[in-house]
């Protein structure tokens, strides 16, 4: 595409001649490239340019009017132009021949020193203008650029949705003519062993009396990293004889771990907690007593895990 006709179409663009598919199609492909969007605000300044010299066809001024009354922007970038271009014709008068800058500013051999300060202070407003509407320029073109950002990702959703729409209805069809809809194949799911009581702070364990000692039969139970107690359960023999009972719970490896007394029965279960620091690895032996008596009653064997 030529620079002449980029230009043209940047013009048809800002006089708001272009149709909405046109418009969407410009908008999406310079507001996404500063380099082209530079290109438009070239354009902008010419059009505002010849508008106030009155250089525009009459039906491209009539256009570009009703633009202005939809654009405050555009409507203060005109009046600037037009008080810049009503200073230069003063200036240009041919009543006294005088340097460039006295011609800006309008002075005279009389009255100069008001004349200066009048000079002074419109070049302080010129300058404070000119960087407010650069400002605005650069807030424009990141403004500009976002929505032209938001319109690709509204097009792309709208695509999403006319392909959902599209499956949507091949699925219907399916089911119309009897076929069974398309699915996905699941894939294999991998077994997992179940690792109960990995993480807890208390982990539970339930004994019998007279437990075998085999490896094969003995109670076991793992105790993983953080945890804090063991809770034991101890299964009674018929109904209990005593109002309490003592236990001790000796280790194979290092004898004597853990003992405690006055513990109440419930129906025919004793429950107690164990600290998990006591039970390292190894094979263990609860033995229990009948208080006041101090009489053994069963034992416990289990296993602890690590």
């Amino acid at each position: 595409m030529s620079r002449q006709h980029n230009r043209d179409h940047s013009t048809r663009y800002l006089l708001g001649t272009l149709s909405n598919e046109e418009r969407e199609r410009f908008e999406e492909r310079y507001f996404s490239d500063d380099a082209e969007f530079e290109e438009i605000e070239i354009v902008e300044e010419e059009l505002i340019d010849r508008y106030v010299r009155g250089e525009l066809a009459a039906s491209d001024a009539a256009q570009f009017e009703q633009t202005l009354a939809r654009s405050a922007r555009l409507r203060e970038r005109v009046e600037f132009a037009k008080l810049f271009a009503a200073k230069l014709r003063t200036a240009e008068s041919p009543a006294r021949k005088a340097s460039w800058w006295q011609r800006l500013f309008g002075f005279t051999d009389a009255g100069r020193g008001p004349q200066l300060a009048l000079a002074f202070s419109s070049l302080l407003v010129l300058v404070a203008v000119t960087i407010v509407v650069m400002g605005w320029m650069q807030l424009r073109r990141q403004s500009q650029q976002l929505a032209a950002q938001q319109a690709v990702l509204d097009q792309r959703q709208r695509e999403l949705e006319r392909q959902a729409a599209d499956l949507k209805s091949q699925m219907d069809q399916f089911a119309r003519q009897g076929h069974p809809a398309p699915t996905e194949t699941p894939l294999p799911q991998v077994p997992q062993e179940p690792a109960p009581q990995a993480g807890a702070a208390v982990v539970f364990l339930t004994l019998a009396p007279g437990a075998t000692r085999s490896a094969s039969g003995l109670s076991q139970v793992r105790i993983q990293p953080g945890t804090s107690d063991v809770q034991l359960t101890l299964n009674l023999r018929g109904a209990t004889e005593y109002s309490s009972y003592s236990v001790t719970i000796n280790s194979i490896d290092h004898g004597s771990v853990f003992s405690k007394s006055d513990l109440k029965p419930r129906a025919t279960k004793l429950t107690l907690r164990v600290p998990a620091q006591r039970l390292p690895p190894g094979d263990y032996n609860l033995t229990l007593f009948g208080e006041p008596a101090n009489e053994s009653v069963d034992d416990y064997p289990f296993r602890v895990i690590k």
